[in-house]
């Protein structure tokens, strides 16, 4: 197998990663470009300090949301439940269904940490001395690993930031109907969140009226990927470059409740048995 430029690249992701289809997909592009590729997951053990930060993140967002928010939020949780495991599913199909080089990783190589940003983490991947990591759902990053990486970190944040912010960027546009926010971005990570330089782009557009979520997820996994690994390359070979944000309104958004998915649901049902408006009806 033919290899681009030498790079040292450090996938970040946590447990179960051998059978995420995201992670497999993202994996196997980027490892078809470049051979010295090595995986760090976190895998939390019950006795890391890092387990009260979930407590925290909860009432930080609980915060955030506001008591109307955070009340709609869990009111609506069987709902939102049953749709975004039904999402999933498809979003696995869909991803399994993508062409994609073979190549597999090999889970007895990678390196397990107890913790996202503690000094195991820290060691682990300073260790490797990475040229790039690769946010690939281990979690929020902080600056001790972030900064580790020769040329830096970068995600793949689903959504065009930083126009649309956060978690469930997809859901959000098509609550919203906000087509611009629609695709996939290449960032390097910062101290924010999804606010990092941007290297590439990869918007898209729905299809057809009514396509739903997991589509559009994976049509934005596949073009984001294609982006990301053009990215790397030209990494490789020592080019610097940002990418103007587009023009709009920026926000950020997180979880999004189960009645809004509903709602969705059935605007996107109505859709689908629209018919174009025909010129010549009375």
């Amino acid at each position: 197998m033919e290899h681009g430029p030498s790079m040292r690249i450090v996938f970040f992701t946590s447990e179960g990663f051998e059978s995420d289809e995201l992670f497999l997909y993202l994996y196997a592009n980027v490892a078809a470009s470049f051979s010295d590729v090595h995986i760090v997951a976190v895998h939390p053990r019950s006795d890391t300090k890092e387990r009260p930060s979930l407590l925290k993140r909860y009432l930080r967002k609980a915060r955030y949301m506001g008591l109307t928010g955070t009340l709609e939020i869990f009111s609506s949780y069987p709902i939102q439940y049953l749709i975004h495991r039904r999402d999933q599913r498809e979003v696995r199909a869909g991803l399994r269904a993508l062409p994609r080089p073979p190549v597999n990783p090999h889970p007895e190589t990678a390196i397990h940490v107890g913790t996202v940003n503690g000094p195991e983490a820290v060691r682990a991947i300073r260790g490797l001395e990475p040229d790039v990591i690769i946010q690939a759902g281990a979690g929020i990053l902080r600056k001790q690993v972030f900064q580790i990486a020769r040329i830096g970190t970068l995600n793949l944040h689903h959504g065009i930031a930083p126009l649309i912010k956060g978690m469930h960027s997809i859901y959000w546009a098509l609550w919203e109907e906000e087509p611009k926010w629609l695709g996939a971005t290449v960032h390097f990570i910062d101290e924010g969140i999804d606010t990092g330089l941007v290297l590439a782009y990869a918007p898209i557009r729905p299809s057809f009226l009514g396509e739903r979520f997991a589509s559009l997820f994976v049509r934005a996994t596949e073009l984001g990927v294609e982006r990301l690994v053009d990215v790397l390359l030209r990494l490789a070979r020592e080019e610097r470059w940002t990418v103007a944000a587009p023009s709009g309104k920026r926000t950020y958004r997180s979880t999004i409740s189960g009645w809004k998915l509903g709602l969705m649901e059935a605007r996107a049902a109505m859709r689908r048995f629209e018919r174009p408006a025909d010129p010549t009806d009375p």
